[in-house]
């Protein structure tokens, strides 16, 4: 028999080169944070003297209170137009946009850019000449149709509640970084992706395409698997027929139920030559691959999110063969299309009324503002907790899609090397051991010849490394690391090793919502 489905992970798993591609704007702070699955923490064996990173950043997505989550994706709840009905204008003088309300790429940074254009359009057809319009948000979604509503000629004001702008986008520099970090969305998915690469590159913004190569590593170190592919054949047609079988039934059955339903699931448990089985390669895609690429898991997730239009597509839409990481710093993009623009920082909008008259908008500091329309890109999160009082309620299609639709979660721990301890060049490295805390990371070093890793996780997972300090998250990701660190005793190697005062050094610090590497 194959060996167990968390002991071996195939090339499918470069689908998890994901760093979070989801992105919406800024919202007044709630109160309700997510509780994280309780799950015990194995303590690490120590590492030798010198291979701790000297810089690392984390994010903190699902306690941030102006995202409560990374992303947004369909459930069994919600139904197709789930995302059309959030996106409904409200009197002609409140229309809502961002990511979870996307026509074209839903869930993703992507989507929220093409939202952006979307709501401007909507704005401008029902709009007097020289309007004043309130954008709330500074995000991708936000700042785009600030920028494309200001083109037009309309007076535009964005009202942001960090004092920052970018929401989801955070990029940080710092001299113990060789370019800038990125926290939250850096990689651009689905079909609106190529024209955000397009007005990424066209505004000096570098992005870096990746090589997908995978390689995964037992806990004893042995190589399992290097060099596979994006998506192998058989588990990506797994996933598009259990897709397709969702599709023809009627509510919106899980991607558990529909791999079952349809049978896709019944894959030979065959070892092959590698000794690893059809089964044990799509048992790892459901359980780690897209957890980290959708913020759910399985149970969660609609099968839907995976139509795509047969196995090719289920394998572009995880990670699509011409993906490209940002590099040059995401948010100085966002900073560029609101130059100009009257943007007000640490303004938190907790109400929203509008009428015939217009719509008046109240800050968490008493402060008011008045516009004739406002475009409203607080996360789905947000909207949940209910953060927001709207003015007349929001309409009862609203507050259902609101429901229907999931918040998934993803965070990502950056971790910055004196040298490279590990040997392989691939680019997606896979942990097959079931008590490590962090299991998919990101070599970038192949790509930026800096000795940078980056840790994925996506769902429950996510949320469980909240449980943990920083210096806990840090040990635990080097305890994970461990099968990949082969270079730790090279004598030929320069770089920080043992005795070298630099590996003492104290890691990076975390963001919060304002300072924290999750805002």
């Amino acid at each position: 028999m194959g060996i167990s489905r968390r002991a071996f992970l195939t090339g499918s798993v470069s689908g998890a080169v994901l760093l979070l591609a989801a992105c919406t704007t800024d919202a007044p702070p709630p109160t309700a944070t997510p509780t994280p699955t309780a799950t015990p923490t194995p303590t690490p064996t120590p590492l030798p003297e010198g291979v701790a990173p000297v810089a690392f950043r984390r994010s903190d997505w699902a306690r941030d209170p102006y995202a409560l989550g990374a992303t947004s994706h369909l459930t069994p709840d919600a139904g197709p137009d789930s995302r059309r009905a959030l996106r409904e204008p409200l009197g002609d003088r409140v229309f809502l946009a961002g990511e979870a309300t996307a026509s074209v790429s839903p869930g993703t940074v992507s989507g929220a850019r093409a939202s952006g254009f979307e709501v401007a359009d909507a704005v401008a057809d029902v709009a007097q000449p020289g309007e004043r319009i309130a954008v709330v948000g500074a995000g991708v979604a936000g700042a785009t149709a600030a920028r494309s509503l200001a083109d037009r000629g309309f007076e535009v004001v964005v009202i942001e509640a960090r004092d920052r702008v970018g929401g989801r986008v955070h990029s940080v520099d710092g001299d113990d970084w060789p370019f800038p970090v990125e926290l939250g969305a850096a990689l651009p998915l689905g079909d609106a992706a190529v024209a955000l690469r397009a007005a990424l590159a066209l505004g000096g913004v570098a992005l870096t395409r990746l090589e997908p190569t995978v390689e995964a590593r037992g806990a004893d170190g042995a190589a399992l698997v290097t060099d596979g592919p994006v998506l192998d054949a058989t588990t990506a047609s797994a996933l598009a027929r259990a897709a397709e079988w969702a599709a023809g039934r009627a509510g919106s059955p899980t991607l558990a139920e529909a791999l079952a339903g349809s049978g896709a699931d019944q894959v030979s448990a065959e070892p092959d030559a590698s000794g690893v089985s059809d089964a044990d390669r799509l048992a790892v895609v459901v359980d780690e691959v897209l957890p980290v690429r959708f913020g759910a898991g399985a149970s969660a997730l609609a099968a839907r999110e995976l139509d795509a239009g047969g196995a090719s597509g289920v394998s572009e839409l995880v990670l699509p063969a011409d993906a490209a990481l940002v590099t040059g710093g995401f948010s100085s993009f966002i900073t560029a299309q609101l130059r100009g623009l009257d943007v007000l920082r640490d303004s938190n909008v907790v109400r929203i009324r509008h009428g015939d008259e217009g719509v008046g908008l109240r800050t968490a500091t008493g402060e008011s503002l008045s516009a004739d329309r406002a475009v409203v890109t607080v996360p789905l999160g947000v909207l949940k907790e209910a953060s927001v009082e709207f003015s007349p309620e929001l309409p009862q299609q609203h507050l259902d899609a609101i429901d229907a639709l999931g918040v998934g979660h993803q965070e990502v721990l950056w971790l910055r090397f004196e040298r490279a301890f590990w040997s392989t060049t691939a680019t997606v490295w896979v942990v097959a051991d079931d008590t490590a805390r962090w299991r998919v990371f990101l070599n970038l070093e192949p790509v930026t010849g800096e000795p940078v890793l980056v840790a994925l996780t996506g769902g429950d997972a996510a949320l469980a490394t909240l449980e943990l300090d920083d210096d806990e998250a840090v040990a635990q990701a080097m305890a994970s690391l461990q099968p990949y660190l082969d270079l730790l005793d090279d004598p030929g190697d320069d770089g920080a090793g043992e005795g070298d005062d630099g590996a003492g050094t104290e890691p990076g610090e975390t963001t919060t919502s304002d300072s924290t590497p999750a805002s």
